[in-house]
């Protein structure tokens, strides 16, 4: 079985919960649920106006595309340049690289503990390999005697977005939720920190279109916990 379909992964149409949202609480049904283990990943299709919730507290890999033109993928640039904030936050919209709105983060209980990435790129065998040769490991928490995952984001996405026919070099570089970074203004630099939720919060976002969305639950090897599951729920009216 492939790495990006295990997990627990439930359809439960009959349920109903209470979803908050900026505008305050509103009762939708739960059209499906996922539960990701820690260096895995996992796809699925979503309607316009159903909510994505993810909760964690541990780095999520996300992306998101067009499900009627997968070539209208989610870009960091037009995100960023829409919203003039190199993070994303509540209220700003995920952009296609044409501009398009492919999705609104609607709450995030992340706010105020820590930021979510539009810098890096995603991690992966070949960038834990050239980390090592170079001398890199370093930057990471855990230091020069790590023990390396034989994968890491970028196979986890590759797999789990195959299905629909999506290879790794058409998957754009993701939001990386959870990962806060100290950014230098004088220097550039940009480095790792261990800033985390706690506890598992909740981050949520609407389809502004017909999506197929997909997440890697991250190694993170620059925290703590090396990584954890993650949990995806469906919700529409």
């Amino acid at each position: 079985m492939s790495i990006w379909n295990i997990g627990l992964s439930l359809v439960r149409p009959e349920l109903r919960r209470k979803l908050t949202t900026a505008q305050g609480w509103s009762l939708m049904r739960i059209v499906e649920e996922y539960l990701a283990p820690k260096n895995t990943g996992w796809a699925t299709e979503m309607k316009a106006g159903q909510v994505l919730r993810l909760t964690a507290r541990t780095i999520i890999d996300f992306v998101a595309f067009d499900q009627n033109n997968y070539g209208e993928a989610f870009d960091q640039a037009p995100t960023k340049e829409a919203s003039g904030c190199i993070y994303l936050k509540q209220g700003h919209q995920m952009l296609s690289r044409r501009g398009a709105p492919l999705m609104t983060m609607i709450t995030d209980e992340f706010d105020g503990i820590g930021t979510h990435d539009m810098q890096f790129g995603m991690c992966g065998r070949s960038r834990h390999k050239r980390a090592a040769a170079e001398g890199r490991l370093g930057e990471y928490l855990h230091g020069d005697n790590m023990e390396l995952p034989d994968h890491g984001c970028s196979e986890n996405l590759t797999w789990a977005l195959e299905p629909w026919g999506i290879p790794y070099e058409n998957i754009p570089s993701p939001v990386n939720f959870f990962q806060n970074m100290a950014i230098d203004q004088q220097t550039s630099g940009m480095k790792r920190t261990q800033i985390r939720p706690e506890k598992p919060v909740n981050l949520e976002l609407r389809a502004e279109r017909d999506l197929l969305v997909g997440f890697s639950a991250c190694p993170d090897m620059a925290s703590k916990t090396r990584g954890l599951e993650v949990g995806a729920t469906v919700f529409e009216d």
